[in-house]
Formats: C-alpha cells, sequence, structure tokens
C-alpha cells in the first residue's frame, strides 16, 4: 500500500507542464497598426500578422483585417475582410463584410456584403449583398441582392438590379437593364435594345428572343392599309410589332413601322392592345409625317401557335407637314385642324396570326 501511494505521488501533475496558452501565441500575430512596404518589410507587415486596426504601406499581406486598410499598390488578405479595404491596383480578400475598392481589381474569393467597387474589374466569387460596381467589368459568381453595374455585367443570379450595356445572368428575379441583356429564366423585366431569354415575363426591346414567349407573323387589313404584315414578337406578356404594308393598290403609297404591345391569353381566346408609329413612302420618297394607330383586338387560337384569326378596333392620328393623310378607305368621320396637319380617324381590322 506504502508503494503503491508512493508512486502515484511521483507522478507529475499535467497541470504545471511548461509553456504560455495556445490563445497568447495567437494574441501575438494580432496587431493594432500594420505598415508594409511589401511583405515582411516594415512595421508588424509579417504576412503572418493579422490586423484588428490600421494598416497603410505599399503592399500588404494578412491573414485576416478588422478596420481600414489603405495600400498605395497592394492590400491582400488571405481570410476575411471586415471593414474597408483599399489600394490602388489590387485588393484582394476571401469574405468581405464592409468595402472593398481598387483603381485596378477588386476580388472577392467568397462573399461581399456592402459594396465592391472598381475603375477596372469588381470581382467576388460568392454572392453579393449590396453594390457591385466598376468601370469596365462587374462578375459575381453568385447571386446578386442588391445592385449591379457596369459596361459587362456578369451573374448567376439577380435578386434585384442589373444595369450595363451587356447584362448577363442565368436567373434574373428583378430587373436588367442594358443595351443587350441575356437572361435564362427572367421573373420580372428585361428593358433594352435586344432582349434574349429562355424564358420571361416582360422583355421590353425592339428585338426580343424569349424562349417561351410570342414569335408569330399576323396578316391583316385595314380602313389604313388594304394589306399589311408584321412579325410579333417578344415575351409572354409583351411584344414588339415590326412591319410594312400597302395603302391602296390605287395609291403609290406604302407603310412600314412598329410598336410595343401587351398580350392576355385566357385559354385559346386572347386580347391585345398595342401602340405603333407608322411612316409612309412614294416609292423610295418619305412623306414628311407619321401616322399613330393605337388598337384593341381580339384573336383566337384555332391552332395554338400556328392559326389564330382576330379582330379590332383603332385610333388613329396623322401628324404631318402636308395635307396628305392617305387611307384605303374614304368617307370615314375624322377630325382636323384648320391646316389638315393633324387628322383623327376611328379603324377597324381584321387578319390571321400564324
Amino acid at each position: 500500500m506504502f508503494l503503491f501511494a508512493a508512486a502515484y505521488a511521483a507522478e507529475p501533475p499535467t497541470a504545471t507542464l511548461a509553456g504560455p496558452p495556445a490563445s497568447t501565441a495567437d494574441e501575438a500575430r494580432v496587431t493594432g497598426l500594420k505598415v508594409s512596404l511589401a511583405p515582411g518589410v516594415g512595421l508588424s507587415a509579417s504576412p503572418e500578422t493579422a490586423v484588428d486596426g490600421l494598416g497603410l504601406g505599399l503592399f500588404s499581406m494578412s491573414p485576416s483585417f478588422r478596420g481600414l486598410d489603405a495600400e498605395l499598390a497592394v492590400s491582400w488578405v488571405e481570410g476575411p475582410m471586415t471593414g474597408v479595404q483599399t489600394a490602388v491596383g489590387l485588393t484582394v480578400a476571401h469574405d468581405v463584410d464592409g468595402m472593398q475598392a481598387s483603381s485596378g481589381l477588386a476580388w472577392a474569393r467568397g462573399d461581399v456584403t456592402l459594396a465592391q467597387l472598381s475603375a477596372g474589374a469588381s470581382i467576388a466569387e460568392g454572392n453579393v449583398r449590396g453594390l457591385q460596381a466598376s468601370s469596365g467589368l462587374s462578375v459575381a459568381g453568385g447571386t446578386v441582392t442588391g445592385l449591379q453595374t457596369a459596361p459587362l455585367v456578369v451573374a448567376d443570379g439577380v435578386d434585384g438590379v442589373q444595369a450595363g450595356v451587356l447584362s448577363i445572368a442565368d436567373h434574373v428575379r428583378g430587373a436588367q437593364f442594358g443595351v443587350v441583356n441575356v437572361g435564362g429564366d427572367v421573373n420580372g423585366l428585361q428593358l433594352g435594345v435586344v432582349n434574349v431569354a429562355r424564358t420571361s415575363k416582360v422583355s421590353i426591346a425592339p428585338l426580343n428572343f424569349v424562349g417561351d414567349g410570342l414569335h408569330r407573323v399576323d396578316v391583316w387589313a385595314s380602313e389604313s392599309a388594304v394589306g399589311s404584315i408584321a412579325a410579333k414578337f417578344g415575351s409572354r406578356n409583351v411584344y414588339t410589332l415590326l412591319g410594312a404594308g400597302l395603302v391602296n393598290p390605287n395609291q403609290p403609297w406604302w407603310t412600314f413601322g412598329g410598336g410595343f404591345g401587351v398580350h392576355f391569353p385566357t385559354g385559346p381566346v386572347w386580347l391585345e392592345v398595342d401602340d405603333s408609329v407608322w411612316s409612309l413612302a412614294a416609292g423610295n420618297v418619305l412623306v414628311p409625317g407619321f401616322h399613330n394607330k393605337l388598337r384593341a383586338q381580339v384573336g383566337v387560337d384555332l391552332v395554338k401557335g400556328h392559326l389564330a384569326p382576330f379582330a379590332g378596333v383603332s385610333i388613329n392620328t396623322w401628324y404631318g407637314l402636308g395635307k396628305v393623310a392617305p387611307r384605303a378607305v374614304g368617307g370615314l368621320p375624322e377630325w382636323a385642324d384648320t391646316t389638315r396637319r393633324v387628322v383623327a380617324w376611328p379603324g377597324v381590322h381584321a387578319g390571321v396570326s400564324f
């Protein structure tokens, strides 16, 4: 019994092991001020030293940063950046909670919360919640919740607004604004000169190419032109109309124009309202004026997407510098000013949509 007790007492207690706690070693790698000419050159300039405060210099590298980092050339943070990170050349961090800005490239290898700005390119490999803007290129590998803008903007998804000369996103819940908008599934608005989408509720542009939208050719006769033909294309509910027509076989006039409309289907029956502007010409000589036509029409899809007769009424107004207001049918009631430079009349039309 005595030998067992002596042997037990000889064992050193674990609580007396030498060496500082692990937290002390970790705290030694955090500084409130880092001045770095290059990684490892300067005050607390080691790439292994994190910052909780202020960073200044030329080229700085840190494992994490919380506060303000302002570098002349490069600010490189391997881990999270909380606060403001700026550099003339390049800013790099993983997740950014605050603002990341650069005159060259701002690059987040994770998510951005608040703002990412650059004169050259702003790139986030993850999601962006807030603002991503650039004078050149803005790219988000995830979803942008907020505003993404640049001449060229690319995102996996947009839950907000995407605005650029060329805007590209796989799915949009909100709006795309640009000269050219390319979207996968657009649950919102596309507004531009050319819109391309796999599916879209509202796409407004002179040229709309939507996979599940309207793709039709209409042929009709009206009081304004004995025969007209137009391409009608767009989203399921908003379309562009581009067409031409012959006013009257006994006159030299022909007409061409286009406009926008809305399409409301209810089973095989649909209602459309559109407004279009038409020019008149005799050969290649244009008449100095234009014809505005506001139409409402009802159609029935006898063969869905392939054959639909329609008929409707219209309000017509001619604005011109002369007294020309050619029409296919004469004797209609009309209103005109004393110079006949403004002439208005009611109209009817009927045709077939293919």
